[in-house]
């Protein structure tokens, strides 16, 4: 096991004073500026700023990085960002125990088995997780694959260099959720999952003492909500999405109005739990709630309710000293939304 966790904490080695965090996501972009001290778990959140962009065309969504930046008095040229979505494709696969040169030989030789895409269209790497048993009567190991189009890493890097940024680490969503986690150790024994619910899509990583097993994305987010209760209600999206955060009386119909979405969100993240748990060998403890939709009044009791497993919403803040000068009040109510690019600026 102390071999599993050293594979993923060498990512996470501070190298310069202040790291930045850049999360674009599919509605906003999330930047923060942390202060790291090398060979300490000192971290102090320096500064942040989360900017909606109109539109996913370039224009717009270098507008909103370029005012985030600002308001966050960004100076660092140098910045890790991450992607997400269908073209990032993560695997998790039993091969025979071979060695590492050996593992890459074979995954040139068979990684189309793995991957829906032509081969030539992608990046991808992959790390040994551990050993996996026996099957077929040699010993097996459990190997983490990743792979994404290169067309969605020129794209990223097209964004930052287009607003005057270098990219540092391009990582994806899922692991630098998991990488906001690494402070806080108490929080990781055993079997858990991380729910990261967007404006577009629900993340779920399963996670057994820090380290991922499982990860799966569900085409259904926050955005699907606001289409419910507009319809339920008739009113606009502003609308809508101010009922969602401040529902005041109007709680009870609020729930009534969405219950279909979160059913249909808790029923694929119940399928997945199955699946993951039949390969693992044990039970998911507990969830931790995280991304925009974490801000909703009330979801993780309404998923505890549905799904009988105590639910928690994440606020990766929490395990930062903080600027003094920094808004409190603002901090608390965006907290959630910042856990991508905070893990983005933990890999240091």
């Amino acid at each position: 096991m102390e071999q599993l966790k050293a594979i993923f904490e060498k990512f996470a080695k501070p190298k310069a004073e202040i790291v930045v965090g850049l999360d674009i996501g599919n509605s906003s972009v999330k930047v923060v500026q942390l202060l790291t001290q090398p060979g300490s778990l000192f971290k102090e959140l320096v500064s942040f700023d989360i900017q909606r962009f109109q539109s996913p065309k370039l224009a717009d969504v270098s507008k909103a990085i370029k005012k985030s930046l600002k308001n966050a008095q960004i100076s660092s040229k140098l910045v890790n960002t991450s992607v997400s979505g269908q073209a990032v494709i993560v695997r998790y696969v039993q091969m025979p125990k071979m060695t590492k040169g050996e593992l890459l030989k074979a995954l040139k030789l068979g990684l189309g088995k793995y991957i829906p895409f032509n081969l030539n269209e992608v990046n991808y790497d992959f790390q040994i997780l551990g050993d996996s048993g026996e099957g077929k009567g040699q010993k097996m190991m459990k190997v983490l694959l990743v792979a994404v189009k290169k067309e969605v890493i020129e794209e990223r890097i097209k964004i930052l260099l287009d607003v005057g940024l270098t990219p540092g680490v391009i990582d994806v969503d899922s692991f630098a959720i998991v990488n906001s986690f690494k402070l806080v150790q108490q929080e990781n024994k055993g079997i858990i999952a991380v729910l990261d619910i967007g404006a577009d899509i629900t993340s779920i990583t399963i996670l057994r003492n820090n380290i991922p097993h499982f990860n799966r994305d569900i085409p259904i987010g926050g955005r699907h909500l606001t289409k419910a209760i507009i319809a339920e209600f008739e009113m606009t999206e502003v609308e809508a999405e101010e009922l969602k955060h401040d529902p005041k009386d109007r709680y009870g119909d609020l729930i009534s109005a969405i219950r279909s979405v979160l059913d249909s969100i808790a029923s694929e993240i119940q399928m997945s739990f199955n699946y993951a748990e039949s390969q693992m060998g044990g039970s998911v403890q507990k969830i931790f709630l995280t991304g925009g939709t974490a801000k909703f009044k009330g979801i993780d009791k309404v998923l505890k309710s549905i799904l009988g497993i105590d639910v928690e919403i994440w606020d990766p803040t929490r395990i930062l000293q903080i600027n003094p000068e920094l808004p409190k009040e603002r901090l608390i109510e965006v907290g959630p939304l910042l856990t991508v690019s905070i893990g983005l600026a933990l890999r240091g």
